[in-house]
């Protein structure tokens, strides 16, 4: 089905065959990662992690290489907040 992976919205374009700036995903949105596999649209779906963007990465190509019929997400594991602080990283800056 996919593999789905975060970028950055104000990064320029990449070659679709480059591979994602693990460092800078790690500075930008988390060190630590989780791999999330789902197994058709009724079917099992497990989490795994934590894991380096660099290990996550390689894990879910692994899996979407050897499953393409599988959703394989790598989502960013941040670290929990207050209530105030989770909504305010969703506030957009022209709701301030």
């Amino acid at each position: 089905m996919a593999l789905i992976y975060p970028v950055l919205a104000d990064a320029p374009d990449s070659d679709e065959e480059a591979l994602p700036d693990f460092a800078e995903l790690a500075a930008d949105l988390s060190d630590q990662w989780l791999v999330e596999v789902t197994v058709g649209e009724e079917g099992d779906e497990g989490c795994f992690g934590p894991l380096t963007a660099r290990a996550a990465w390689d894990l879910a190509v692994g899996v979407d290489q050897r499953r393409p019929g599988w959703n394989v997400s790598i989502l960013p594991l941040y670290l929990p907040g207050t209530p105030d602080e989770l909504a305010a990283a969703f506030d957009d800056d022209d709701d301030a």
